[in-house]
């Protein structure tokens, strides 16, 4: 069992920022001969499935995370040169909730609070604070930030209301190895101080971009392709290399032999995180049916009645053919996921949206009679089997534009 874990991972969901495929990471948190490993992407947690899936599969715990941009004042607030610079935190999630919490924070960034990155802001992150650990952002962090702008008062202020947001025991400061840059040194040594002084705990990241030193070179080409920017250029204005390397273990026990709990901390992280994803089975959106009805009854129902709206009076032919894809349909467990489509494209066309649904779904006759396509199939004898069939492992795809 390894003594330090890896807190702060990007990969190449953390879009044309970091190099690492998914599994190259997992493969090579193997080779370290570490057994936990968190995945925060910046702002996104694209990654997070396919992540959970190859970690397991590789004997790897995986930990969901996100590296957050949080806006300095509201993620409403979109303003050129003030708000394009959001401050940092990593967030963990610790639990289910915390998981869920981690994906609705994802989304409010990219559907509330975008301008040219998602962004949260501290009114929406202390509504979704439960199930999170979180670690203060090292040096693109709120508390690293007032420190060096030696506003050590504010910063134990900012200290303060994080421990207030997420719990005693659920937000540690970040102490991120960054040699190269000379303030960090002397940044790490007052977080050190300022969380004996509060009671807080300090936990040691790398902060990682690609998986071997060897990959800088390439990773500078992904920092280059992003800003549109020569290598030349690129090298010109950063005015200093440094390590975005997943290191070993041995390397960060050395670098913080000075402060152990430091590295201790993110075992202990690592052993409080627990979240257990059910893959494997369909889950749709909540749809409100009425009470003591099942949606088999309701799909049906409706199939009928609206079916006779369109044609008339049903032939044996059509009363078999919707009975036919009913039963399939029900056994699949698949008349939530009719109902809904059903309902936004039928919304979509009633308040005036042109909307159509083109491919194989047009072979279900259920389909057309709940206003799913507008082509009925017996028609043009369209097969049902295409679309849906009882061997058919996947969900039936109906593409609507």
């Amino acid at each position: 069992m390894s003594r330090f874990i890896h807190l702060h991972t990007h990969s190449h969901f953390s879009l044309l920022e970091a190099l690492p495929k998914v599994k190259a990471l997992i493969g090579h948190v193997k080779e370290l001969e570490m057994d936990a490993v968190a995945l925060t992407d910046n702002g996104t947690m694209y990654g997070a499935i396919e992540f959970y899936q190859k970690a397991r599969d590789a004997g790897i715990k995986p930990l969901f995370g996100m590296d957050a941009n949080v806006a300095r004042e509201s993620r409403h607030l979109k303003r050129a040169r003030i708000d394009t610079k959001p401050n940092r935190l990593v967030l963990i999630a610790e639990n289910t909730e915390g998981y869920l919490n981690l994906i609705q924070l994802s989304s409010i960034g990219f559907l509330e609070g975008f301008y040219y990155k998602p962004r949260i802001d501290k009114e929406v992150l202390r509504e979704h604070a439960k199930g999170l650990i979180c670690l203060s952002g090292g040096h693109m962090g709120e508390i690293d930030a007032l420190i060096k702008e030696g506003k050590l008062q504010e910063a134990r202020e900012a200290i303060r209301m994080y421990v207030e947001m997420f719990g005693q025991e659920n937000f540690f400061l970040e102490l991120v190895d960054r040699p190269e840059i000379a303030e960090q040194e002397s940044t790490n040594a007052h977080l050190i101080a300022l969380g004996k002084e509060l009671g807080v705990p300090v936990v040691a990241t790398k902060n990682t971009f690609y998986l071997k030193p060897q990959d800088v070179e390439a990773w500078k080409i992904l920092n280059c392709i992003k800003g549109a920017k020569t290598l030349e250029h690129y090298e010109r204005m950063n005015q200093f290399d440094f390590d975005a390397s997943m290191v070993s273990e041995a390397y960060m026990i050395d670098r913080f032999a000075d402060v152990p709990e430091a590295i201790d901390h993110t075992r202990m992280i690592a052993d409080r995180c627990h979240v257990e994803l059910d893959l494997g089975k369909w889950n749709f959106p909540r749809f409100e049916i009425p009470e003591g009805t099942t949606f088999r009854r309701v799909l049906t129902d409706r199939a009928y009645t609206e079916l006779e709206e369109k044609e008339g009076p049903l032939t044996e032919e059509m009363k078999h053919r919707l009975e036919y894809e009913l039963e399939i349909i029900d056994n699949k467990g698949f008349c939530p996921y009719f109902l809904i489509v059903s309902d936004f494209i039928v919304w979509s066309r009633l308040q005036g949206i042109m909307t159509t649904t083109r491919g194989s779904a047009a072979g279900s006759l259920v389909g057309y009679s709940i206003g799913i396509s507008s082509i009925n199939p017996l028609l043009y004898e369209l097969p049902f089997e295409r679309f849906l069939n009882p061997e058919r492992p996947s969900a039936p795809d109906i593409d609507a534009d």
